[in-house]
């Protein structure tokens, strides 16, 4: 009796345990995207909207919006999948086609 006392409580601790929920990466994602924003802003003011420092910042975000979608963050794609922030990638692909 004791030993079904013992594997009954056993059983207990290890499948009553709450699931631990996935972390929300939503802000930081949001973080990151906001920052690259106004990375590719100034850096369009600053040196034209075709110059290599807005391609390189252009990429940046590319590979935010990738580190977002692996961590299942969603951003808000009418702000930041729009003109300059998303035409380099959508040129890129026409031009390896």
């Amino acid at each position: 009796m004791a030993l079904s006392t013992a594997l009954a409580g056993g059983l207990l601790l290890a499948v009553g345990a709450p699931a631990k929920a996935d972390r929300d990466w939503g802000k930081s994602c949001h973080e990151r995207l906001e920052a690259d924003r106004a990375r590719i802003d100034k850096d369009s003011a600053r040196y034209g909207e075709h110059s290599r420092q807005v391609d390189r910042d252009v990429q940046r975000m590319d590979d935010n919006r990738k580190w977002c979608r692996n961590h299942k963050a969603d951003w808000d794609h009418g702000r930041f999948d729009i003109g300059i922030y998303f035409r380099h990638s959508q040129e890129e692909g026409k031009e390896n086609r």
